[in-house]
């Protein structure tokens, strides 16, 4: 699956606006988004959301790499930032390419196998998938760097995983793809409506509560 400003003042649940956007090897790259309150309040909820991207072992975070937390949820008003572009082998053998699905609400998902949250929301995606099947919506994961793609694929297969996963590519903890979307952590999930633009980007697990609210966001014309 060259540097911009982001969309002016954008709307955020958490209070926050997004900063400059910066130029990314897999296209354009997300503007990384300042604190909430403090630097302290924010790692905290990164922390408590998702375990930051790095190898199963604690691996070394590559130097080159800088994701930063983001508040939990962002939002963004319609049509004003493209979703990052991306084309990327398949867990299946075959090619995600994002343009394929444009015209349809998308949720594009960050995750790992070995991700606890990540494997909480599995089940409300498959079942938001399922129940939304006649309005389009198509879920696709992007599966980190640091997860193991055989793993990954038999854990997917096991769970009714039949949305297109495609694979990051790139070397250290973060994949091109992760560092065009300005990922935090693991899970993270972003929102895009029919014409392409970002609606929604959730940092850590869903619930359904807030899976419901932000597909309301992407389903309608």
């Amino acid at each position: 699956m060259a540097g911009s400003e982001p969309p002016a003042d954008p709307r955020q649940a958490a209070g926050a606006s997004a900063g400059a956007a910066t130029p990314a090897a897999a296209g354009r790259r997300l503007p990384h988004v300042p604190i909430l309150a403090t630097v302290l309040v924010g790692l905290a909820v990164a922390a408590a959301a998702v375990g930051l991207l790095a190898d199963r072992g604690g691996g070394r975070a590559d130097s080159s790499v800088r994701l930063v937390p983001v508040p939990t949820v962002q939002t963004y008003p319609p049509g004003r930032m493209p979703a990052p572009t991306f084309r990327l082998t398949g867990l299946d053998g075959g090619t995600v390419d994002l343009a394929a699905y444009r015209g349809r609400p998308l949720v594009v998902n960050f995750w790992a196998s070995w991700c606890r949250p990540c494997v909480k929301e599995f089940p409300l995606l498959r079942a938001a998938r399922e129940r939304h099947r006649a309005d389009g919506l198509e879920v696709i994961g992007v599966l980190a760097t640091s997860d193991v793609p055989a793993r990954a694929r038999t854990f997917a297969r096991r769970n009714g995983g039949t949305w297109p996963v495609g694979i990051d590519r790139g070397g250290g903890p973060a994949g091109e793809t992760t560092v065009a979307y300005g990922v935090a952590g693991l899970p993270e999930t972003f929102f895009v409506r029919r014409d392409g633009s970002l609606a929604v980007r959730q940092l850590g697990e869903l619930s359904e509560r807030t899976l419901a609210q932000h597909l309301d966001g992407i389903l309608g014309p």
